[in-house]
């Protein structure tokens, strides 16, 4: 991540990819026993939200408002949901 801290992000925060808002964070994904951030769970939709996991390295910045995410929208709506881990040693994109 280029600026701010994974541990500034917090749920209801908005999510903002390379075209603009994608929805907001519905959990952060780390262990901060080992300082070990892993992603954002990303909410999106408006009638029936979806939930899909936005992986670290996705993630380049963070302020007191939003988190900055490396993702166009169409990449967002392809990603998998926050309960199916990626293989050991994928990058995820």
């Amino acid at each position: 991540m280029e600026q701010g801290s994974y541990l500034m992000i917090e749920r209801g925060m908005t999510v903002r990819g390379t075209e603009g808002d994608l929805g907001t964070v519905a959990e952060v994904v780390a262990d901060t026993g080992a300082d070990i951030f892993r992603g954002i769970v990303l909410s999106h939709g408006l009638l029936l939200p979806k939930h899909v996991f936005v992986p670290a390295e996705k993630v380049i910045g963070v302020d007191s408002r939003s988190v900055q995410v490396n993702l166009s929208k169409s990449e967002a709506e392809q990603l998998p949901p926050p309960n199916v881990p990626s293989p050991p040693g994928t990058s995820g994109g």
